[in-house]
């Protein structure tokens, strides 16, 4: 969709006018974590730390040593690098914030987005909640004006927004379709298998 590409111009935007200040980058699930990584170290190398449960002990505190430090700028990871320990922050982007892997059901329970929020707040930072599916909440937010709301109305390289067809399935109820396909969607399926 091109959402990468924003988090990289609001990055570059945020470096350039306050380079002392840190971006932090959520993904919702470390399978997505290494291709980030890589997309951010190729663009700003040494100044991007790791966060995410499955590195080392010793690999956790060496990239919390770095960012401590001032040596990376850029925090990439799961929910726990909204914890990472920039002094100073202008930006924390939550990719797919609609998404249940941001909420930590072990102790200390805590919802991401909203450990963002307080420090998006203390930092006077941009919070970027990003989907194409937005949460229910931050959605109403959104309509009610409490956040503002962006949407991408093309696509990266000028690829064509999928076609949607809403169907009602209290309709479908009505003529019988007591499934969880509507008619559509099944031709549909039909179709792309032949």
């Amino acid at each position: 969709s091109g959402k990468t590409s924003v988090y990289l111009k609001l990055i570059d935007e945020a470096l350039a006018t306050q380079p002392q200040k840190g971006a932090i980058v959520m993904v919702p699930e470390i399978s997505l974590t290494p291709a980030a990584v890589a997309i951010f170290k190729g663009r700003y190398g040494e100044k991007v730390a790791v966060f995410h449960s499955r590195l080392s002990m010793g690999e956790r505190l060496d990239e919390f040593k770095r960012v401590k430090k001032g040596l990376a700028t850029i925090v990439v990871g799961t929910r726990s690098a909204v914890f990472a320990p920039l002094e100073h922050i202008s930006l924390i982007v939550m990719d797919e914030e609609q998404e249940h892997t941001y909420k930590s059901e072990s102790s200390p329970r805590f919802h991401a987005r909203d450990v963002a929020r307080f420090r998006a707040a203390h930092h006077n930072a941009l919070l970027l909640l990003a989907s194409a599916t937005p949460s229910v909440e931050t959605m109403y937010k959104a309509k009610n004006g409490i956040y503002s709301l962006y949407t991408l109305q093309h696509r990266f390289g000028g690829r064509p927004l999928p076609e949607v067809e809403i169907v009602d399935m209290r309709e479908e109820l009505k003529l019988g379709n007591d499934t969880s396909l509507s008619v559509p969607l099944r031709h549909r399926m039909i179709e792309a298998r032949q």
